[in-house]
């Protein structure tokens, strides 16, 4: 089943080739973090139950675009969004996520907007392998046949 992780470095590799001079910052986010940079968190994930081998998953991502600020604290606009557009178009091409030996596309892509910050939540579906389920009973390590070759009776 692909991991959450593999997705994650999809977007990562993205965001680098895009954007190679910006930090990309994945799991923590440092108090004292750099500016322009992105940070990726996995959001909710839904998997749900397709054939008795294959489940369909839902897997959502945030990309967070820190925008540079003035000593006002203030952002430009058209700066912010023109990053965001990039990265929805980028997201939205034809198998662009390279995510460990699958090409995946997103969905959905929403941009929402707080001050200084820009969210960019890709949304990506796709189906997998359903889990095996544990084995319950020990394997057989050892096999003993109970049958004798027939023997010629004289008679």
């Amino acid at each position: 089943m692909l991991k959450i992780k593999e997705i994650m470095d999809g977007i990562n590799a993205i965001l680098v080739r895009l954007y190679p001079d910006r930090a990309v910052y994945v799991d923590v986010l440092p108090e004292k973090y750099e500016r322009p940079s992105f940070f990726l968190r996995p959001e909710g994930r839904k998997i749900t139950s397709r054939t008795a081998a294959v489940v369909e998953v839902e897997q959502m991502i945030t990309v967070q675009c820190a925008d540079e600020v003035s000593d006002r604290y203030e952002t430009q606009t058209a700066r912010l969004y023109g990053v965001t557009d990039t990265l929805t178009a980028a997201f939205l091409q034809r198998g662009a996520l390279v995510c460990g030996d699958r090409h995946l596309t997103a969905d959905r892509v929403d941009v929402s907007r707080s001050l200084d910050i820009a969210d960019v939540t890709i949304t990506v579906t796709y189906e997998d392998d359903r889990p095996a389920a544990p084995v319950t009973q020990p394997l057989v390590t050892d096999v003993t046949l109970g049958a004798q070759p027939n023997q010629k009776q004289e008679g």
